[in-house]
C-alpha cells in the first residue's frame, strides 16, 4: 500500500516536470509535437489504405474457406493463366470431391436495357451477371429485404442492390417487383435487395439474376451437359472445415480430364486461389470478367502496398529521430537539472522512466492531434483514393490496436536513447561543467539528420520519375490519333444489323468528320480476342495473334498509317485483312502481294474455339501492312494484329468510332442520338471519348503519384522542422563565438555561411547516399512499362538541388538572425 502511495506521487511527480520543461521550451515543444502529429498522420493515413487493402473480401464469414478455381493451360503456342472454368467442373466437384462443400458460378454476359415497366422511360444499360444459387449460399451478402440464401433458386428471378432499387423504385421495399431486361423484354421478379457492397470487395455487381432463368432452356441445358473444357463461367469452391486446398486442385484437375480429352498439345491444371489473395495476387491472371464490359473483379498491388507501408514508416520514423535530435540537442540545458537530481539520490532508472515518460505524454499528445488531422483530411482522401476509410468508433479495432501500439513505439523509440544518454552523466561533472558535452551524441545526431535527408531525397526523386512517367504515358505517340473520338457503343441487333445507315446518317452530321466501325478500338478495356494464325501453306505450328474487326474507315479516323499495300475497297474485301508491322514480321510477310494466311480458330481468354457461322479455316488475303500503334496500355509491347474487314468469321463489329470538330460537341452529341434512336428507340447513346477512357488506365498511377508526393511533402516537412530545431540550438550554443567574430569585423553573410555549412554538409552525404537507393527502387518500377522513361542525370541534380535549398531556406532563417544579433547583448550575457 506505502509503495503504491510512493509511485503515485513519484508518477505525478514526473507529469509536473514534464509539463514544466514543455512550457519552458515552447519553441521545442512545438516542433516535437507538430512533427510527431505530422508523422504519425501520415503513417494513420497510409495505415488505413494499406490495411484496407489487405483485407479486401477477408469481411465475409466463411472467407477462409472459400476459394476462386484457376486454370493453368498450356498450349504450343501460349501459357495462360484463366480465372474461369467450365460449368460441369463447378457442378460435379461438388458431388464426387467429398472435401468440396458447395460450388458457386458466376456468368457475365455483357450489358442490356433494364427498365421498370412502371416506369417504361427510364432504360439504362446495365451490366448483367447471371449466379447459380450456390453463390447466396457461400456469401453472407447482407440484405435489406428477402432472404438471398434462396433467392436465386427460381427462373425469371433477380437480386439488387439497394442503389440499383432506389434508382429503378425510389425505395429499397421492392420485394416481388417486376424488372424487365433484354430485347426480349424478359420479366424478372426481384427476390432480394442487398445492401451496397463495401469499398474493399471484390464483388460490385448491382443485379444478379438467377442462372435458373436459362437453365430452363434446352440449348443451355445442352451446351452445358457436356461442357468441360470451356472458361465461361467464374467459380468458387468452399471447401469444408480443415481442408488443405493444396490436396483438392490435383483432384479438380482428375476429374476434367477423366471426362474430357484434351487437344493435342494442350495440358490443363487447376488451382485454388483463396478469395482473400483474389485482390493482391492476380497479377498474370486473365480475368474473364473483362470479356464482357462488366464490373471486373477488382485488383490491387501488392508492390505499391509494401512501398506506401514502407514510407508510412518512415515518415514515422523520421518525426521519432526529430524527437531524439531536439531532446539530446537541448540536454545542456537541463544538465543542472540532472545533476541535483542525481545528487539528491535518484538513481538512473528514475532519471529514464522521467524521459520516456515526457516522450509518452508528448506523443500523447501528438496523437490525439493526428487522429483529429487525419479525420479532418478522410473526406478528401476517400474521394481521391475511391474508399471509405474511417477512424472514428466504428473503425475495425485492429486499427486502433495498431495506431495507438505504433504511437507507443514511437514514444519509446524516441524517448528510449535520450532518456539513456542523459541519465548516464556523473552529478559531479553535471554540476561542475553544466554542458554535456559528448563527441559520439554529436556525430549520431548528424547521422540521423542525414539519414532523415537520405529518405526525403530518394521520395523527391521518385516523385519526379513517377510523375514524368505519367506525363510519358499521357503524351506518348500510340501511332493513332486519340483527340476527339466519340466511341459509341453498339448495344442491340437492330442497330447492328443497320450499321452502314448508321454510319452514313452519323458522317452526315456537320460535326462529324469520319465515322468508323470496329469490334474492338485502340486501348481496349474489353478483352481483344486472339487468333491462331499462319501462312497459308506453311506446315509449322500455328502463331498467335490478336484481332481486330474494321472497316475501310478505320485508318483515316483513327490516323494510322498504311506502310505497304492498300486500305480495304469495298464490301468484297471481306477476305482480306490489314496486319500490323509486327504481325507481318512474325509471320514472314514481306512483299504483301499475293500473300496469304489462314485463321483456324479463335479465343476470348484463353479458350480456343471454332470460328462463326460454321467457317472451319478463314483463308485471308493480306490486303497491306499498317504502321505499329498502342492496341493496348503501355504495360505492353506492341503484340501482333491481325486486322480483318467488318464482314468476318471472326468477330463481328461493336462499336461506331467518330472523329469530331471540337465546335458544339453537346450539339453533335444530340445529333447522334437522335440518329441512333432512329435506328432502335430503346437503346441510348451510349459514348465515351477515347482519350479519357485511356487515360483510366493509369488512373492508380496518378494516384500513386499524388499520394507519394504528399508522402514527401511530409517528409521534408518533417525533416526540415528538425533541422530548424537543430538550427536554433546550434546558434544558441555559439553566440558567443557569433559575438567574437562579428566584433572582429565578420560580416552577415560570412557567418551564415558559417552556420548554414555544416548542416549543407549533411544533406550533400545524404544526396550521395540516397542516389543509388532511389535508381534501384525506380529502375525496377519502370520495368513494369513495357514503355517507359529512361532515368536522366536531370532528375538527381533537380532532387539535390531542391533538398539544399530547402535546407539552406530551413536553417538560413536562423543563420541569418544569429549573425543580426548585437554582439555586444550576446558578450555581455556570457
Amino acid at each position: 500500500m506505502i509503495h503504491s502511495h510512493c509511485t503515485l506521487i513519484m508518477f505525478k511527480n514526473y507529469i509536473a516536470v514534464t509539463l514544466r520543461n514543455l512550457s519552458q521550451n515552447k519553441l521545442y515543444a512545438v516542433l516535437n509535437i507538430a512533427g510527431l502529429a505530422f508523422g504519425l498522420s501520415c503513417f494513420l493515413l497510409l495505415g488505413l489504405y494499406v490495411f484496407d487493402e489487405l483485407t479486401f473480401d477477408r469481411h465475409y464469414a466463411n472467407a477462409e474457406r472459400i476459394f476462386r478455381v484457376i486454370e493453368h493451360k498450356k498450349t504450343k503456342t501460349e501459357n495462360l493463366t484463366i480465372a474461369a472454368a467450365s460449368y460441369q467442373l463447378a457442378e460435379a466437384s461438388k458431388k464426387s470431391i467429398g472435401e468440396i462443400e458447395n460450388t458457386a458460378r458466376i456468368m457475365r454476359t455483357g450489358r442490356d436495357n433494364l427498365w421498370n415497366p412502371e416506369n417504361p422511360e427510364y432504360k439504362v444499360h446495365e451490366n448483367i451477371v447471371f449466379a447459380n444459387n450456390g453463390l447466396m449460399e457461400m456469401f453472407d451478402f447482407q440484405a435489406v429485404e428477402g432472404n438471398p440464401k434462396t433467392a436465386l433458386g427460381e427462373p425469371h428471378t433477380i437480386v439488387v442492390t439497394e442503389s440499383l432499387a432506389q434508382r429503378y423504385f425510389k425505395t429499397n421495399h421492392v420485394l416481388g417487383k417486376i424488372l424487365r431486361f433484354g430485347f426480349q423484354e424478359m420479366p424478372l421478379r426481384i427476390t432480394a435487395v442487398l445492401k451496397d457492397h463495401p469499398r474493399n470487395s471484390s464483388f460490385d455487381f448491382t443485379i444478379l439474376v438467377s442462372e435458373a432463368t436459362y437453365a430452363v432452356e434446352e440449348d443451355f441445358r445442352q451446351r452445358t451437359a457436356s461442357d468441360w473444357s470451356s472458361n465461361a463461367f467464374m467459380v468458387f469452391a468452399q471447401l469444408r472445415p480443415h481442408t488443405d486446398a493444396q490436396t483438392v486442385a490435383p483432384k479438380l484437375t482428375q476429374l476434367v480430364n477423366s471426362n474430357f480429352k484434351q487437344p493435342e498439345g494442350t495440358t490443363v491444371a487447376y488451382a485454388l486461389q483463396p478469395l482473400g489473395d483474389m485482390h493482391l495476387y492476380s497479377e498474370g491472371i486473365v480475368d474473364r470478367a473483362r470479356n464482357a464490359n462488366v464490373e471486373a473483379i477488382q485488383t490491387g498491388s501488392l508492390f505499391y502496398l509494401k512501398i506506401f507501408g514502407a514510407v508510412g514508416l518512415f515518415v514515422l520514423l523520421l518525426a521519432c529521430i526529430n524527437y531524439m535530435n531536439l531532446t539530446t540537442a537541448k540536454a545542456s540545458n537541463r544538465s543542472k537539472e540532472i545533476g541535483v537530481r542525481k545528487a539528491s539520490g535518484a538513481f538512473r532508472g528514475h532519471l529514464i522512466r522521467q524521459f520516456i515518460l515526457e516522450s509518452l505524454v508528448v506523443t500523447a499528445l501528438a496523437f490525439v492531434l493526428a487522429v483529429g488531422l487525419v479525420n479532418l483530411l478522410l473526406p478528401s482522401f476517400n474521394t481521391f483514393t475511391e474508399k471509405e476509410l474511417s477512424l472514428g468508433l466504428s473503425t475495425d479495432w485492429r486499427v486502433w490496436t495498431i495506431a495507438i501500439a505504433a504511437a507507443a513505439t514511437a514514444g519509446l523509440l524516441a524517448g528510449s536513447y535520450p532518456a539513456l544518454v542523459l541519465s548516464r552523466f556523473s552529478p559531479i561533472m553535471l554540476l561542475k561543467s553544466l554542458k554535456l558535452k559528448n563527441s559520439r551524441d554529436l556525430s549520431l545526431r548528424k547521422a540521423l539528420v542525414v539519414f532523415q535527408f537520405s529518405v526525403s531525397v530518394v521520395m523527391i526523386l521518385a516523385t519526379i520519375v513517377l510523375y514524368q512517367q505519367v506525363q510519358y504515358v499521357n503524351n506518348k505517340d500510340l501511332g493513332f490519333n486519340k483527340e476527339l473520338l466519340i466511341v459509341v457503343d453498339i448495344n442491340s441487333s437492330k442497330v447492328r444489323d443497320g450499321a452502314e445507315t448508321v454510319q452514313a446518317e452519323f458522317s452526315k452530321i456537320p460535326g462529324v468528320k469520319t465515322v468508323s466501325v470496329t469490334s474492338r478500338v485502340p486501348g481496349e478495356w474489353k478483352t481483344i480476342p486472339t487468333v491462331k494464325v499462319r501462312q497459308t501453306g506453311n506446315t509449322e505450328d500455328h502463331k498467335v495473334a490478336y484481332f481486330l474487326c474494321v472497316d475501310e474507315d478505320f485508318s483515316k479516323t483513327f490516323e494510322v498509317n498504311l506502310l505497304a499495300g492498300q486500305n480495304f475497297t469495298s464490301i468484297a474485301d471481306t477476305s482480306a485483312v490489314l496486319l500490323n508491322e509486327t504481325a507481318a514480321k512474325m509471320l514472314g510477310v514481306g512483299a504483301v502481294a499475293g500473300q496469304t494466311i489462314e485463321i483456324p480458330e479463335r479465343a476470348f481468354n484463353g479458350s480456343y474455339r471454332p470460328l462463326a457461322d460454321g467457317v472451319k479455316t478463314f483463308q485471308a488475303r493480306v490486303a497491306g501492312v499498317v504502321k505499329d500503334f498502342h492496341f493496348q496500355t503501355l504495360r505492353e509491347k506492341i503484340a501482333p494484329l491481325v486486322m480483318g474487314y467488318q464482314y468476318n468469321p471472326v468477330h463481328v463489329i461493336d462499336y461506331f468510332t467518330a472523329r469530331i470538330e471540337g465546335k458544339d460537341i453537346p450539339g453533335t452529341l444530340k445529333k447522334m442520338e437522335a440518329t441512333l434512336a432512329a435506328i432502335d428507340p430503346d437503346h441510348g447513346l451510349e459514348y465515351h471519348f477515347l482519350d479519357e477512357q485511356l487515360a483510366r488506365f493509369y488512373l492508380d498511377d496518378a494516384r500513386r503519384q499524388a499520394m507519394l508526393i504528399w508522402a514527401a511533402f511530409a517528409a521534408i516537412f518533417i525533416a526540415c522542422m528538425g533541422l530548424f530545431g537543430l538550427a536554433t540550438y546550434a546558434a544558441e550554443q555559439r553566440v558567443k563565438e557569433i559575438g567574437v567574430r562579428k566584433v572582429l569585423g565578420a560580416s552577415v553573410a560570412s557567418i551564415s555561411n558559417l552556420l548554414i555549412g555544416d548542416f549543407i554538409k549533411l544533406v550533400l552525404v545524404a544526396i550521395v547516399i540516397a542516389a543509388p537507393v532511389a535508381y534501384y527502387f525506380m529502375k525496377n518500377w519502370l520495368s513494369d512499362f513495357a514503355y517507359h522513361i529512361d532515368m536522366r542525370w536531370w532528375m538527381f541534380a533537380a532532387a539535390s538541388v531542391l533538398a539544399v535549398v530547402v535546407a539552406c531556406l530551413t536553417v538560413g532563417f536562423q543563420a541569418v538572425r544569429a549573425a543580426l544579433a548585437n554582439p555586444v547583448n550576446s558578450l555581455r550575457s556570457e
